[in-house]
């Protein structure tokens, strides 16, 4: 994964906040919506964001440090007739009203056909499972545990192709 070890570091000294998806307010019906287009994916940390975007064919997950979130390079979003905005999934996703949640482990798959990092799965303390997953049709399908086993039973994990490279960032 490019930026995995950026990612890691991250993790480990600083605490996420939030998961920000971008998309636009659709207000062609009578009342208006948003439409997630995550085309890009952003961790908001105690300082600072981590920005996750799918790369090559749509089959590796690239993530880097940012100072903010930006989607001009992002042609889908920055050519939008609609309203842009990003929208916090995060009580979604962790649903406890916590502020702040530490990264304890992290597991980059990769499949067999090369080293970078295909999906990245993020445990939380409190039992919380973050899934990225760059190979969906839209974009990064942000998900949960679940979704982690389905991609896993989809393409087979462990011993039919599928690597695993894990970092435990903190106990607990």
């Amino acid at each position: 994964m490019s930026g995995r070890r950026t990612v890691e570091a991250a993790l480990r000294e600083h605490r996420v906040r939030d998961v920000l998806v971008p998309g636009w307010i659709d207000r062609d019906d009578d009342l208006p919506e948003f439409r997630p287009q995550p085309m890009a994916v952003w961790l908001r940390l105690d300082d600072g964001l981590l920005r996750f975007e799918s790369q090559g064919q749509y089959d590796r997950l690239g993530a880097s440090r940012v100072p903010g979130v930006d989607w001009a390079d992002i042609e889908l979003l920055a050519e939008a007739e609609d309203e842009v905005i990003v929208a916090s999934f995060g009580e979604q996703l962790f649903g406890d009203g916590r502020d702040e949640l530490r990264c304890t482990r992290l597991r980059a798959y990769r499949t067999s056909a090369g080293v970078d990092c295909t999906c990245l799965a993020l445990d939380f303390e409190g039992g919380r499972t973050l899934f990225l997953d760059p190979t969906w049709t839209f974009g990064i399908k942000v998900g949960n545990e679940a979704d982690e086993q389905r991609w896993l039973k989809l393409h087979g994990g462990g011993a039919a192709g599928v690597g695993v490279d894990t970092a435990v960032l903190h106990d607990g």
